[in-house]
């Protein structure tokens, strides 16, 4: 299963311009690499990746990066089914719980907790 997510924690760097595309080059078969032509995130857990970006291509690094992405990032490494892990972090903002009380939610009640997100889902898209 792969979801598209970036993984929390993770790590944005920033290379100059110049040597962007190089540095996105250097990344090839890293995991969880996303770019938006600016800079770069990859996750914490990639040690060697991001010291390889410090080192050859001079990046600047900011840790604790993707914390939006906290319930994804879990519920991924419990294998939560792809379909609740995509509407959990659709909603993960307005459910009033924990990452860790989400995953055991959707692992523990899945039929349930997919109606229940799904309503917080639609309801979201609601104009008032």
């Amino acid at each position: 299963m792969k979801h598209d997510y970036p993984e929390y924690p993770s790590v944005l760097a920033t290379v100059e311009p110049s040597l962007y595309m190089e540095a996105i080059d250097a990344l090839e078969g890293v995991r969880q690499v996303f770019c938006d032509g600016e800079t770069i995130m990859l996750p914490e857990a990639e040690m060697q990746a991001v010291e390889m970006l410090r080192s050859n291509f001079n990046a600047s690094v900011v840790y604790g990066q993707a914390k939006d992405y906290e319930f994804a990032t879990k519920a991924y490494a419990q294998a939560v089914p792809l379909e609740l892990l995509r509407l959990g972090q659709a909603v993960h903002h307005i459910t009033g719980q924990s990452a860790d009380e989400m995953v055991r939610s959707a692992l523990e009640q899945p039929s349930a907790t997919l109606l229940s997100w799904s309503a917080l889902y639609r309801s979201s898209m609601l104009f008032n």
